[in-house]
């Protein structure tokens, strides 16, 4: 009686490891999943703040440009650490840029259009996604 319990009881712990192991593997992955896409929303709504920056200073609305970009700085001070080296780089080269976009925006320099607009381009270039390769 004392064995057929032991194996009964085997049987019923090999069964829950068979079941558990594989939805735990599955569930890694998605939390990393979700990891990655919660990432990727946070770099689409700075770039989405920059389009807005750059916009308010096209219609020279400069004092929210100025408001936009310094959450936008703000953003990309708490983004740099969790995005790749090559991205790391080029958000390093945008925030060297801080001090000198928020005083053209406080001056209400027209030039502040073309930097955001500079600016915009090269945050959109390394955090875009890598397009697939043509012919497949």
């Amino acid at each position: 009686m004392n064995r057929s319990r032991t194996l009964i009881l085997a049987a019923a712990v090999a069964a829950f490891l068979i079941g558990f192991f594989p939805q735990w593997m599955i569930g890694r992955g998605v939390r990393e999943d979700l990891r990655q896409t919660r990432l990727e929303l946070r770099i689409s709504r700075v770039e989405g703040q920059m389009g807005a920056a750059l916009t308010e200073a096209s219609r020279s609305n400069y004092e929210r440009s100025r408001q936009l970009m310094t959450q936008v700085f703000a953003d990309l001070e708490q983004l740099r650490g969790q995005v790749p080296a090559a991205q790391q780089k080029e958000m390093d080269a945008i925030l060297a840029q801080r001090d000198e976009i928020v005083t053209l925006l406080a001056r209400a320099a027209p030039v502040s259009g073309q930097r955001l607009m500079l600016i915009y381009a090269r945050y959109h270039a390394a955090t875009a996604p890598n397009p697939a390769p043509a012919g497949g």
